[in-house]
């Protein structure tokens, strides 16, 4: 009887694939491309390339990647929410009509299709946010996010952020959604381009890391 009830509870269970998305699905950083897209639209392009440009000098001075994500969504202070989720939607059109400039990355966009059309979960685990992934969810529209989640009053953010989710973040995220899921984590696959990706990753029975993009 015993044996009975686990196997009940193994089949009861789901498998998922687990993956980072800059650098590892998209050629591009999301949040970075985002902003300046945000900029070029209100005309403050010379403010988004110095604001990323600092960000850029924090992490090259040693600055924790979870403390420059945070200061990423400075940008964004005070803005309303309806309206960075429409420009979202503006710039996943625009990318739409230049896919070659705007690619997906190979092996792990096609593995991805495969995943989905086999019926497990596709997981983002990223340090991006839900506007800057209009995109990455109209090609998997099943796609559940695990992201910085940026904080919010009176429907604007307000340029502070729940908890960057960045390295050991992430592999709690993880922990946390495949609990919550009943996901078997033994026969889930995960996907990344750093090595901060590889706590999560290792939660996985199977896992592949990409060497990492160029992006800024």
């Amino acid at each position: 009887m015993e044996e009975s009830g686990r196997s009940r509870r193994r089949q009861s269970s789901s498998q998922a694939a687990y993956t980072d998305i800059d650098g590892t699905v998209t050629g591009y950083n999301t949040i970075f491309e985002f902003l300046r897209f945000d900029a070029a639209e209100r005309s403050c392009t010379a403010d988004a390339e110095e604001f990323l440009a600092g960000l850029r000098s924090a992490a090259r001075n040693g600055v924790p990647r979870a403390a420059t994500n945070a200061r990423y969504f400075g940008w964004w202070r005070g803005r309303s929410v309806r309206e960075v989720a429409q420009t979202g939607e503006r710039w996943a059109d625009l990318q739409a009509e230049s896919p070659d400039e705007w690619p997906f990355l190979e092996p792990v966009a096609s593995l991805l299709d495969a995943h989905s059309l086999s019926g497990r979960k596709l997981v983002a685990v990223t340090a991006s946010f839900e506007p800057a992934l209009v995109r990455v969810r109209r090609r998997w529209p099943r796609i559940e996010l695990l992201c910085t989640a940026p904080r919010v009053a009176d429907g604007r953010y307000t340029g502070d952020v729940e908890r960057p989710l960045v390295g050991d973040a992430k592999a709690l995220a993880v922990a946390a959604h495949a609990a919550e899921h009943n996901v078997d984590l033994i026969g889930s696959f995960a996907y990344g381009d750093h090595h901060s990706d590889l706590q999560f990753m290792a939660l996985a029975g199977e896992s592949l890391l990409l060497a990492p993009a160029s992006m800024g």
